[in-house]
Order: C-alpha cells, then sequence, then structure tokens
C-alpha cells in the first residue's frame, strides 16, 4: 500500500473512532490550499504582482506590515488584499476536512485570518482565534464593535487611482472617526463580545467532552503560536483519559514523546493527504 494512502487510511480510523473532534488549523492548511501569505508565490496568486514589482515585497504578509507613508497607499494595498481573500471560494482542503468531519461531533480552532474557516464550517463551530480579513475594528479600539470589510473594500477599489486611495474612501469608526483596521491580531486587537463568545463556545465544547474518546487533530500548525494550539492540544492530551493527538504537517512528523501512545503524527502534504481520505471514504 502506498504510503500516503496508508496514512489517509490511519486518519479515516481515528476520525471514524472519535466521539469528538477538535481541530487545530494553522498557516499549513492555508499553504497547502495556494494561499501562500509568506512567500512571492502568493503574490501572483493574489494578482498583486504590480505591488510586487514596485515595492520590492517578497510576500503577501510583507506588504501587510510594510511601514507607508500614507493612510491612503496603506489602505490600497490592503483592499487589494482582503478583496483578494473575500473572492476566493472555500478551498479543497477546507471542503475535504469537512466532508471527512462534518457528520462527527467537531469544533475547529483557528490560527488564520484569510476567511476559509468560516466559509467552510458554521459560526457555532468555529472560533478564530486571531480573528479574520472580513471584519475591520477601531483602531484605538473606542467601542466593541465589528464592521464587515466589504462595502469598505469595494468602495475603496471603485476610487482607487494607481497605489492609493482617496482619502475620503479610508476607513474611519462611525463613533469617534479614527481609521479602522483589518480585525487581525496586533496590540491593538479587539478581544470584544464576538471574540469571547467564539472563545466560550470552544472552551465549552471542550469542557463538556471532556470523559469521551477526543481526537485533537492539528492541521499545519507552525510555532509562531504555540500557545494557541500545540501546548493547549499537548495538555489536553495528557489530562483527557480517552485523548488521542495526531499531528499533520509537511515539515515535521514528530509526536511529543511525553504523551506516549496517546500522540502520533503524519508528515505529508496536507491536501493531498485530506484528498486521499475522503476518496478513501466514498
Amino acid at each position: 500500500m502506498p504510503p500516503l494512502e496508508r496514512e489517509a487510511r490511519r486518519l479515516r480510523s481515528l476520525i471514524d473512532d472519535a466521539d469528538a473532534i477538535i481541530v487545530g488549523i494553522g498557516s499549513g492548511m492555508s499553504s497547502a490550499a495556494g494561499f501562500n501569505h509568506y512567500n512571492r508565490a502568493g503574490m501572483a496568486r493574489a494578482g498583486m504582482a504590480d505591488w510586487q514589482q514596485t515595492f520590492g515585497f517578497k510576500s503577501l504578509f510583507d506588504g501587510f506590515y510594510h511601514l507607508y507613508p500614507s493612510l491612503e497607499q496603506q489602505w490600497a494595498y490592503y483592499a487589494r488584499y482582503i478583496d483578494f481573500m473575500l473572492r476566493e471560494l472555500a478551498s479543497q482542503p477546507y471542503l475535504d476536512l469537512r466532508s471527512l468531519i462534518g457528520h462527527k461531533d467537531y469544533f475547529i480552532l483557528s490560527t488564520n485570518v484569510d476567511t476559509q474557516v468560516e466559509k467552510t464550517f458554521p459560526t457555532e463551530s468555529i472560533c478564530n482565534y486571531q480573528g479574520s480579513f472580513a471584519h475591520l475594528q477601531c483602531k484605538q479600539p473606542c467601542c466593541d464593535e465589528l464592521s464587515e470589510a466589504s462595502p469598505y473594500v469595494e468602495r475603496m477599489l471603485a476610487g482607487m487611482a494607481g497605489f492609493e486611495v482617496r482619502s475620503e474612501d479610508v476607513p474611519r469608526c462611525p463613533h469617534c472617526g479614527w481609521q479602522l483596521v483589518p480585525w487581525v491580531r496586533d496590540d491593538t486587537f479587539l478581544q470584544g463580545a464576538a471574540w469571547r463568545e467564539s472563545l466560550g463556545r470552544y472552551e465549552r465544547f471542550v469542557r463538556e467532552r471532556s470523559d469521551r474518546r477526543v481526537l485533537l487533530l492539528e492541521l499545519g500548525v507552525g510555532e509562531m503560536t504555540p500557545g494557541i494550539i500545540t501546548l493547549p492540544f499537548w495538555s489536553m492530551t495528557a489530562k483527557l483519559p480517552d485523548a488521542h493527538l495526531l499531528s499533520v504537517n509537511i515539515s515535521g512528523g514528530s509526536a511529543p514523546l511525553q504523551l506516549g501512545s496517546k500522540a502520533g503524527a503524519i508528515q505529508a502534504d496536507l491536501g493531498a493527504l485530506l484528498s486521499a481520505a475522503r476518496a478513501g471514504g466514498e
């Protein structure tokens, strides 16, 4: 049996045997879907080659964190970048994951902000811990309020000239007049009612299923934010009586030794693995 098919069968077996599944999704999942926010390929995929050529950006996030000379130029980049993410449909790896776990009792904890999770899974079953580019917040923030990004982006794109938007189109908070910013993790990130509610759903899911057969499934989780998914998953695996951890990543295939037989790992391309697992179950 080919290695990929063997690992796909292993993944399906763990999913089938679980009473509840907690999925931790990291950047590797979106990379498998072609959303390469960290390298040059992502610039071309997003139609941002003009920004790459003019400013020398090496990745989409390079452009996002660049210090621009004006809000008009900064929001021209933001508008193009966000529009790309909003227009993209749910990608195949996410759809394959939904096919694999959709009939089970599951919850998704994600550190991705590119809107793929919320396009694929119902709101009550997800927590976007780092926020989402689908929403904007006051930069201060002066209020506990999120705004849909889409109408602001549409207006900016309609009036954009070159690498700048019109000053009057820069998104502003309707309450204090300060600028709005994407609702993604930084030093002004709004951990307001919407964020607390989604985190509460996650914590409640874990608490109410602690005595069941729980599969903790890490998909494409890297080392940038271990305190959100990796370390809590290790802790839950150790503490819960009938829990099993499976980590899937293209760059690593080792499970924490201290968890013994309660943990396993698969080193594979996520897109190929999820596709094979879905096909094998049809």
